[in-house]
């Protein structure tokens, strides 16, 4: 598959795609620094404001691959601008939210177009740079998360501190609307459009049994405690063994007769993949817990502004930055093999 030029990602494609990826995460951490806000805005209960941040988490794990697939089947420019527009609708939504309850909703919407458009970004990576290029660009989708993960809790305690014309929270949402916007002129401009040769089937059935799992699994531990442990919470999460014994089933059966599952189970000999997920299943679950307890601690606990609640945070993001680069470094130089 020859690149040509219309194929290639330039600087300013890469930019724009890498701009989907970092909407897509900051917006998961910018609500931390702003709960005690919102929830001084519209008394929510301790169990809504999980839900605030978890509600966009949930429906972002759950597409996730289907909408890679999507991406695949469609078209990766047009997956990515889809999400990008459908992304910047709903944060204005959000940030015009009247109730706590309409808040949960709308992220969980927003929280499904980022699933959109998240997958487009590495599968343009891949499809349309090669070489030491393709290494390069990696490090640098590496250090947008990173980076996102810090920005998205500063910018979030800028915005609340600054309280503009007494708005208080909700510009950590409009603040993607410009964001958006400019987004979607350069991924139409610069972003090139590609494709799988030959794009794989949606894995119905696989899909709705992940679905369920992830949902028997994440519902009752977001509302659960917050809750009091009703009865429901527990037989909820009784139901994730054997909705994911019956999602691995499927999944094996489906490989087995030469079908295209949404997880092969196959992955699973790979000792890169078995290293990797020992790795960062650890850290991606630590992470996102330290960064909602830190916000709320710092801020109810220690009794920090938003604004210094964020900054707190500072030294982590740089040292994101300089680990993500140097990574890139090493990975176009030595290859990936050194790093494992």
């Amino acid at each position: 598959h020859h690149m040509t030029d219309r194929t290639r990602l330039t600087s300013l494609g890469l930019a724009t795609v890498l701009l989907g990826a970092f909407l897509s995460i900051a917006d998961f951490f910018i609500v931390n620094v702003a709960l005690p806000t919102i929830d001084g805005d519209l008394h929510a209960s301790e169990a809504t404001l999980e839900l605030v941040v978890a509600g966009y988490g949930i429906p972002y794990a759950l597409l996730l691959v289907l909408g890679g697939r999507l991406g695949d089947l469609h078209g990766r420019r047009r997956l990515f601008m889809l999400g990008m527009a459908s992304f910047t609708v709903w944060s204005l939504l959000c940030g015009l939210a009247p109730t706590a309850a309409s808040l949960v909703v709308f992220r969980a919407i927003q929280g499904a177009s980022a699933a959109l458009m998240v997958p487009q970004v590495l599968a343009t990576i891949q499809a349309a740079c090669d070489g030491q290029r393709r290494a390069r660009a990696l490090g640098f989708y590496g250090a947008t998360a990173g980076i996102a993960a810090v920005v998205g809790q500063l910018a979030g305690g800028a915005l609340v501190a600054a309280n503009i014309a007494g708005t208080g929270w909700r510009p950590i949402f409009l603040v993607n609307v410009p964001l958006g916007l400019v987004g979607l002129v350069l991924a139409w401009r610069h972003v090139p459009a590609t494709s799988a040769d030959a794009p794989a089937r949606i894995d119905t059935r696989g899909t709705a049994l992940l679905a369920a799992a992830i949902l028997a699994l994440l519902v009752p531990l977001t509302e659960g405690r917050a809750l009091g442990w009703p009865v429901w919470s527990w037989a909820v999460l009784a139901a994730f063994v054997p909705a994911a014994g019956a999602f691995v089933a499927v999944e094996r059966r489906l490989e087995a007769r030469g079908g295209h599952p949404l997880v092969p189970p196959s992955l699973m000999q790979l000792a890169g993949m078995r290293r990797g997920l020992l790795i960062a299943i650890p850290f991606f679950a630590g992470f996102g817990a330290f960064m909602f307890v830190s916000a709320l601690v710092l801020q109810q606990s220690a009794g920090f502004g938003p604004l210094r609640s964020g900054l707190a945070l500072v030294p982590m993001a740089l040292t994101f930055l300089l680990a993500s680069l140097a990574t890139a470094r090493l990975v176009a130089r030595f290859g990936r093999r050194v790093l494992v």
